[in-house]
């Protein structure tokens, strides 16, 4: 079984046992694939969905997690997309680790990365931010409704944000579309990485943006979760620079 699944939260197949005599297989398989309703669903004009990666959460929970998301606020990355990115991503061996939350903020775009170890207890890391809170356990009936309250105070210290990637073909695109309230022609204001603030005994309680250094304007959207940038002016991003949506 890979690093992948095991992160996921997926069972090993019974390889060994042939297909008739596993149960319902066409369950299994919908269990696996575990469709997100928060990627099909578009927000109402105005609002914006935070993307969200979920690892080791049990097809159970993430079903629970999937349907609630949009009333918090969020947009689960697909499990495929995130397997992906997991399975490519060298520093995501440890996907509690800041290095993890760094690599994947860029793509497939992820704001908060959530790890559920031992079905209840969870880490979760800001890649906006840079904030990592210690683990907490999720003691009530509904992990689910827990878990998107925890994580909506925890992206509660910074505002939406994103970063940028260039891909193979020079162009530069954002991890976010339609499923995230984003619209042609919205524009993102690029700023220098911001400051995290702690509390005392090492909370972290707020963010600072960094300076305003430049403004990029969505271009085309592609599918749910994908958008062209085009550059408006002042400087390019690069993937340490954070992308604020501007509002009018």
């Amino acid at each position: 079984m890979n690093t992948a699944d095991k992160a996921l939260g997926r069972e090993e197949p019974e390889w060994s046992t042939p297909f008739w005599e596993r149960g319902d297989s066409s369950a299994d398989e919908r269990s696996q694939s575990v469709s997100s309703s928060s990627v099909q669903a578009t927000p109402a004009s105005g609002q914006l969905r935070t993307n969200l990666a979920i690892v080791g959460a049990s097809d159970y929970l993430y079903r629970e997690l999937d349907n609630a998301a949009a009333d918090y606020g969020f947009r689960l990355i697909p499990r495929a997309e995130l397997r992906d990115a997991l399975v490519n991503t060298p520093a995501c061996d440890d996907t509690t680790s800041a290095d993890c939350a760094e690599a994947l903020a860029a793509y497939p775009g992820s704001r908060l990365v959530v790890t559920v170890e031992d079905g209840s207890s969870v880490t979760i890391l800001d890649a906006a931010s840079g904030a990592r809170w210690g683990t907490t356990e999720l003691t009530s009936g509904k992990q689910g409704e827990e878990l998107l309250e925890l994580a909506s105070q925890r992206a509660d210290i910074a505002p939406w944000a994103m970063k940028a990637f260039r891909a193979d073909d020079g162009r530069l695109y954002l991890s976010a579309g339609r499923a995230n309230g984003l619209e042609a022609g919205d524009e993102l204001a690029i700023h220098e990485p911001g400051t995290l603030v702690r509390s005392p005994n090492g909370q972290p309680i707020t963010w600072r943006k960094g300076e305003r250094v430049g403004t990029l304007r969505i271009g085309e959207l592609f599918g749910s979760d994908l958008a062209s940038l085009v550059p408006v002016d002042g400087q390019r991003p690069t993937p340490e620079h954070d992308l604020i949506l501007v509002k009018d």
